[in-house]
């Protein structure tokens, strides 16, 4: 019986967190309208007196075409072949290369094998967003130093 109660209290705590997520997730998406809309509100203000209503009207359409166009291609691109298989089959190449550079490292001791070596092995257990992240951060520092 114990065993039942305690079931019951997690789903509790499940449906509860669901809810509240959903509810948020919701009051996110409502707020993100309403903010969308005054703001397509406050450009059509600014782009009427000088171009018109016809030209503003028109301006502010292609702004969302474009934008739309850009989510169509990131969704079918996403949608395309599934990150997690692809990012398996380079790790599995990786693995390789990590087993010799970790060779490597320890005939060699040098401190620029051993840091390569550990970050062989950082990078087989980072997901490509965190890898793209990790890339644009460096980018960004290298651009700074540069």
């Amino acid at each position: 019986m114990r065993l039942l109660s305690a079931l019951a209290a997690g789903s509790r705590q499940l449906a509860r967190r669901v809810l509240i997520r959903a509810a948020l997730a919701l009051a996110c998406a409502l707020s993100g309208t309403i903010g969308l809309g005054f703001a397509t509100y406050a450009l059509f203000e600014a782009l009427r007196p000088q171009y018109g209503v016809v030209n503003a009207s028109i301006a502010l359409g292609t702004i969302y075409l474009v934008f739309a166009g850009i989510l169509y291609l990131c969704y079918r691109r996403a949608g395309s072949s599934p990150v997690a298989n692809a990012f398996l089959g380079q790790s599995r190449g990786l693995e390789g290369n990590a087993e010799a550079l970790k060779a490597a490292a320890r005939a060699s001791e040098a401190p620029q094998a051993v840091a390569l070596a550990m970050s062989a092995e950082l990078v087989k257990q980072m997901t490509p967003l965190q890898l793209t992240l990790l890339a644009v951060i460096s980018g960004f520092v290298a651009g700074r130093r540069l």
